[in-house]
């Protein structure tokens, strides 16, 4: 058997965790008061918006798991475009701190779907211990900055 090199194995779980840090930060920030930076405009809005794209790289993450999977993960295109769909309409459709909130609907549904994969051993225990705690965090990020703004 041959392990994979640690950069290799570690590199995905460091990513996941940086991933974060633009919630930690938005959620910190409003936190203190501070509402608009220099070149990202209005905190709440730049929070949200990045909540949008993670989501919606998430629900890729599922696509490309069908894509290269196939009958070992059914379900997962029909699941992620639904899921990005909605997180757009809702994008669309909220202000951004109320949209902050509805976003822990999707993201505790693509956190069940990875329990899913998970269970099935289509993803790692490490992988998806690692999208427990950072969809944890993310979620009482997006909470706090909702509060907040």
């Amino acid at each position: 058997m041959t392990t994979r090199p640690p950069l290799e194995k570690n590199l995905p779980h460091a990513l996941i965790f940086a991933g974060a840090l633009p919630f930690i930060a938005g959620a910190g920030l409003l936190l203190l008061g501070v509402s608009t930076l220099p070149l990202l405009g209005n905190v709440t809005e730049a929070t949200a918006a990045y909540g949008l794209v993670i989501t919606v790289f998430l629900t890729g993450i599922h696509w490309g798991q069908q894509l290269s999977l196939g009958n070992a993960a059914p379900g997962l295109f029909i699941s992620s475009n639904i899921i990005a769909v909605m997180v757009w309409l809702c994008w669309l459709m909220l202000s951004p701190g109320l949209f902050m909130v509805v976003l822990a609907l999707p993201l505790v549904a693509l956190l069940c779907i990875d329990f899913m994969l998970n269970r099935n051993r289509v993803i790692d225990k490490d992988y998806f211990r690692s999208r427990v705690i950072i969809t944890t965090i993310v979620i009482c990020c997006l909470v706090v900055a909702s509060a907040s703004s």
